[in-house]
């Protein structure tokens, strides 16, 4: 096993979470000072450490323990024709960038208008799934069911996916942005 790369996966997982050295220790029942020695590669915890730690970050004890292959280099996604996944000839394009597989639970798209229209989208069967779309250009509206709600450029929307839906770019700017499909684990 990697301890390196166990303490500097602990470490990122406390500072992206705001979290101290001591608000882990007081969820995890493993003392600050243990795990700052891990962190720092100076200890090697136990099975029953590492147990404690992953049930308080909330993973599970297979992805705290087993390193990712190529832990020190990042994927470029690049939208391309060999992943685009709307219908030839459609005035809204969308790449799928990352597909849900065994460890992610989620689909990363990214979407453009190349002249003004619309694009539906069936509910998503699984419940609790949810679509976080970020508007990189122009202004999107979003018809959920019957209401209509708009996001112009740097700004989010955040909604139930299981809601049949549908993009619509009917002025200004063409619409341009990213969305990303969270599916419940």
């Amino acid at each position: 096993m990697n301890f390196d790369y166990l303490g500097l996966f602990i470490r990122s997982f406390r500072q992206a979470n705001d979290e101290t050295l001591q608000s882990l220790a007081d969820r995890s029942g493993v003392s600050r000072s243990m795990i700052s020695q891990i962190e720092s590669g100076q200890k090697s915890p136990t099975i029953v450490v590492l147990a404690k730690l992953a049930i308080a970050m909330n993973i599970r004890l297979e992805d705290l323990v087993k390193a990712p292959n190529g832990t020190d280099s990042a994927q470029v996604l690049t939208p391309s024709k060999d992943n685009i996944v709307s219908k030839e000839g459609s005035v809204f394009v969308c790449h799928l960038l990352v597909a849900k597989f065994s460890s992610s639970s989620a689909d990363l798209y990214h979407f453009y208008f190349t002249a003004y229209g619309k694009t539906s989208f069936s509910a998503n069967k699984a419940l609790g799934t949810t679509k976080y779309i970020w508007v990189e250009q122009g202004e999107l509206t979003v018809i959920l069911a019957s209401k209509k709600v708009t996001a112009k450029a740097g700004q989010a929307l955040k909604f139930d996916a299981s809601i049949p839906h549908r993009f619509e770019c009917r002025a200004g700017e063409l619409v341009k942005g990213t969305f990303f499909v969270a599916y419940p684990r």
